[in-house]
């Protein structure tokens, strides 16, 4: 068969954590893996994100030659504001060499999983999802909902962005116009409910309906049509329903994609309902090439992403259900991993997979002590529920170690670790009073106007707006050394109200080297 890689990549995994929960025990897959191979802290490039990052793994080259220096990129000829966000992860932007492309040169093939890079470079590559977004995804039908009949309450940050999109509101009525109802006591009673694609207007329907006795509402039944006798299933609290299909039309064209259900909750006076539905996403054409995806759901069934992480932390789901939900998703990238690795006879396999990122963003600051939303009374629920995350990652070590041999190596990978954030400074504000940014008065408060400011800020960039380079450019080139001057002049005098410096460093692109930074893309200051 040859030598083969698989290499893991775990968004944001903490080597601390790692180190301390496999100490513990809770991950004794990363604990087994470390005594077999090697451990190291990596050292991620600047700023230390996921874009930038993930792309320097898969060149081996810093932003300075890949040319991901943000969430995006800043091209010469566009207004400074303009960033390719949404191709951050993607093929478009970078300007280095991928590792599968230098594989395919010597004749191997490889296979990305929900890994960057996409759309397609080389056709010795197989390409399954893409990581397009953190909490996005490109090729989803249906978000993941909830629908309940009451407000469930997050432990943690309330989301409301999520319970918006992701919370659908059911109220239940005395049961109309059903045919072969059974009899029993209490009524039963019915509710309507809908699958709405992201995109399209035309939305599945269907019914459902809560059935008792003794007084009690024990079931769900769920169905297309008011009859009972041709219900889809009928589920108890804590059950799953089987995978069911339903056809979508989106942008004029038909997409097949599948659906299932969990009764998460439901209270004997049926007071309290929640019913989870799954991310809805397609049966095939989630991959390159297309038809590889169909395989894979005909084989392992369908397939869903970390969707429910984040109905999870919203508290439109319990920790039963998040943790099934991702135990199945494991399995089924195992399973599908090592399947295609022999089937396409491919050398090496990438994955990204982004629950961990997700899971320390929300929690880490109510754990740490040194995080500024650190609560003593939410810290043991903090730290279960990291600790869950890490136990999930290691069940999906633990599935790859299955697929190793004598000619397999297993890498595990991060692009950056984690810490709490303890306070916020304005940069732009400091920037501001420098007369470097202009600030607007509006209606619903200040608002900065980029198209009469001298500099543009992007995370730990400050790029200059000259007429030379950008579409409505407002400084001449002879400004622009005294520009940089005032913004680091700037940012190495942000302090906080206790008089702690906000800024580490403050760099000349020029002097920005040193820490993989150079080259148009990055910005004319640097800091962090």
């Amino acid at each position: 068969m040859g030598k083969k890689i698989y290499v893991i990549g775990l968004d944001a995994a903490s080597p601390k954590l790692v180190k301390m929960f496999a100490k513990k025990g809770s991950c004794q897959n990363f604990r087994k893996l470390m005594k077999m191979g090697g451990f190291s802290k990596a050292l991620p490039a600047v700023p230390a994100q996921t874009p930038e990052n993930w792309t320097t793994i898969a060149t081996g080259a810093w932003p300075g030659t890949h040319g991901i220096a943000v969430w995006g990129r800043h091209d010469p000829g566009e207004t400074i504001t303009e960033k390719h966000g949404d191709e951050a992860m993607s093929s478009n932007l970078c300007k280095a060499e991928y590792f599968w492309e230098a594989a395919a040169r010597q004749g191997r093939k490889t296979v990305l999983f929900n890994f960057i890079g996409y759309p397609p470079t080389s056709k010795k590559v197989i390409h399954v999802d893409w990581f397009f977004m953190p909490g996005a995804y490109y090729f989803e039908i249906a978000r993941a909902v909830s629908y309940a009949n009451f407000m469930p309450e997050s432990p943690f940050d309330p989301s409301p962005g999520v319970v918006k999109k992701s919370m659908s509101h059911v109220e239940f009525e005395r049961a109309k116009g059903w045919r072969n109802l059974p009899k029993g006591e209490p009524e039963p009673l019915e509710a309507r409910i809908e699958v709405a694609p992201n995109t399209g207007d035309e939305s599945i329907t269907y019914y459902l309906l809560l059935l008792g006795r003794s007084g009690k509402y024990k079931t769900c039944a769920i169905s297309r049509i008011k009859d009972y006798s041709k219900i889809l299933i009928e589920l108890k609290p804590g059950q799953w329903s089987p995978w069911f299909k339903e056809v979508f039309t989106i942008d004029d064209q038909r997409r097949e994609g599948t659906i299932r259900f969990k009764l998460v909750e439901l209270s004997p006076d049926a007071a309290r309902f929640r019913l989870y539905r799954s991310q809805v996403y397609p049966t095939s054409d989630f991959s390159h090439p297309p038809e590889v995806s169909g395989e894979l759901v005909q084989k392992f069934g369908p397939y869903v992403n970390e969707a429910v992480t984040y109905l999870y932390f919203a508290g439109l789901v319990d920790e039963r259900t998040w943790i099934e939900e991702l135990e199945y998703q494991i399995n089924w990238i195992i399973n599908a991993a090592g399947y295609l690795m022999n089937k396409y006879n491919a050398t090496v396999f990438f994955l990204h997979w982004h629950l961990l990122d997700a899971l320390q963003h929300k929690v880490l600051g109510y754990a740490d002590p040194s995080g500024g939303k650190y609560d003593p009374s939410l810290a043991k629920r903090a730290w279960r529920t990291l600790e869950l995350g890490y136990k999930l990652a290691d069940e999906l070590i633990g599935g790859f170690m299955k697929l190793l041999d004598n000619e397999t190596y297993l890498v595990v990978v991060s692009d950056h670790g984690n810490a709490p954030n303890r306070k916020k400074f304005s940069i732009l504000r400091a920037l501001a009073e420098r007369g470097l940014v202009h600030i607007v008065k509006k209606e619903r408060g200040f608002q900065v106007d980029w198209t009469k400011s001298k500099v543009f800020v992007d995370l730990t960039n400050v790029y200059v707006n000259l007429r030379s380079r950008y579409k409505g450019g407002v400084v001449d080139d002879s400004e622009y050394e005294e520009v940089r001057k005032q913004v680091i002049d700037a940012l190495r005098s942000c302090k906080d109200e206790e008089g702690e410096y906000a800024v580490a460093f403050a760099l000349k692109r020029e002097d920005a080297a040193m820490i993989g930074l150079w080259g148009e893309h990055v910005g004319d200051v640097v800091f962090a």
